[in-house]
C-alpha cells in the first residue's frame, strides 16, 4: 500500500469512527448515587449535542411509580446540557432517572442511574 493510499485510509477510518459517535452520559444534577435537596429540574451532561425533541427522561419514585416532569430542553449556551423541569416538589427517598438522548447526527443512546433526596 502506498503511502497516500496508507494515509487516505486512515483518514477515512477516523472521519468514519467520529461519525459513528454516539452520546455519552457524563455527569448528572442531582449527582448520581448521591443524597441531595429536591432538585427543581434534573440536567444531564452529555459528550456532545442532544436534540431535546427527541430527548428525555422518565423519573420514577421509591416505589417506581412515574413521575410527571416538563419537556426536555437544552441550555442554549451548551447544548450537550439537557434539562428536564419537575412539575411538582419531590418527597425525601430514592428516585431513578432512565433516559434517552438523541444526538446531532441521530444515534439514540439510553441509561438510567438514581439519586436520592434528602429528608
Amino acid at each position: 500500500m502506498s503511502k497516500i493510499s496508507l494515509s487516505a485510509f486512515v483518514v477515512a477510518m477516523l472521519v468514519s469512527s467520529t461519525a459513528l459517535a454516539h452520546p455519552e452520559f457524563q455527569s448528572a444534577e442531582p449527582p448520581a448515587g448521591k443524597v441531595s435537596a429536591a432538585p427543581k429540574q434534573i440536567r444531564i451532561l452529555f459528550n456532545e449535542s442532544v436534540i431535546p425533541q427527541f430527548s428525555g427522561i422518565e423519573l420514577k419514585d421509591p416505589s417506581g411509580k412515574k413521575i410527571t416532569t416538563g419537556k426536555a430542553t437544552v441550555d442554549p449556551s451548551n447544548k450537550k446540557m439537557m434539562i428536564v423541569p419537575l412539575k411538582d416538589p419531590l418527597a425525601p427517598g430514592d428516585y431513578r432517572v432512565e433516559w434517552y438522548a438523541v444526538s446531532d447526527d441521530t444515534h439514540k443512546v439510553k441509561g438510567s442511574y438514581s439519586f436520592g433526596v434528602a429528608h
